[in-house]
């Protein structure tokens, strides 16, 4: 078929597409004839479309007011989507871009049960050896990315996960108590970055940020970890700009809403 510039142009497929597009971009619901303008189709080929997406219940067509919304199906295939998701492939070109700018480790940690684990790991390009590994365990409490997970847990559970957590000194610099440890989730939430400072492993400094889902629940965080005499302040803040930058990417590819 010869290309074209309108949109009555292309396959079936495309055709349903640009329909379906269109209802779900729309400010407000759309009527009919705004449709067929819209999307340059005739209007026997835009009401074909619509009444096989509404079947479909990828629109939804209410009769009083003869306007056309998104479909409730469309929730349906989303959760599907976000569900088969592995965090892991999702951030791993972003992990890998941060690595090879800077050379240090990146760790990719979830929350289970008051604990992190970490469950991706780039090491650092230097010689740098830490307590992390993939598949293992490490407190919340005193960790970057523990840190950055707990802040933005419904209050609930954040209860319940600073409830597990043992607060052992493991270095000067680690937090002790609960009120503490709220003191900083505060800061967290506020920065959108989250830091341990040789709080966890003595001559280690890590910039972490949390990773959301659809759901604008946090799945994951993300961080970069370097031995404190690698990291002046300037490189420091540039760490956390860029974790931060990536776990926002990350964030919008599982479909988190941008005020997460």
């Amino acid at each position: 078929m010869p290309s074209t510039d309108t949109k009555s142009g292309g396959s079936s497929l495309s055709k349903a597409l640009t329909v379906l597009k269109e209802v779900c971009c729309a400010n407000d619901p759309m009527r009919f004839a705004s449709i067929v303008e819209r999307s340059e189709l005739p209007k026997a080929t835009a009401h074909r479309i619509l009444n096989t997406l509404a079947e479909e219940g990828l629109v939804r067509f209410e009769e009083h007011s003869q306007l056309y919304y998104p479909g409730y199906g469309l929730l349906e295939l989303a959760h599907r989507a976000w569900s088969s998701l592995d965090i892991r492939d999702i951030a791993a070109d972003k992990m890998r871009e941060i690595w090879e700018e800077t050379g240090e480790t990146l760790h990719l940690a979830v929350l289970d049960r008051g604990e992190v684990i970490y469950i991706d790991k780039l090491e650092s390009q230097k010689n740098l050896r830490l307590f992390s590994a993939v598949g293992k365990k490490g407190p919340a409490y005193c960790t970057g990315v523990g840190k950055a997970l707990l802040a933005y847990l419904p209050a609930e559970e954040l209860a319940e996960a600073i409830r597990l957590q043992n607060f052992v000194k493991h270095t000067a610099t680690t937090l002790s108590t609960e009120a503490e440890l709220r003191s900083e989730l505060v800061k967290i939430r506020e920065q959108g970055v989250s830091l341990d400072l040789e709080e966890h492993e003595n001559g280690i400094k890590c910039a972490a940020s949390v990773i959301f889902n659809y759901r604008n629940e946090p799945i994951a965080a993300l961080s970069i970890t370097a031995p404190v005499f690698r990291v002046d302040d300037v490189r420091f803040e540039l760490f956390q700009q860029r974790i931060k930058a990536a776990c926002e990417e990350i964030s919008k590819r599982m479909g988190a809403m941008a005020s997460a």
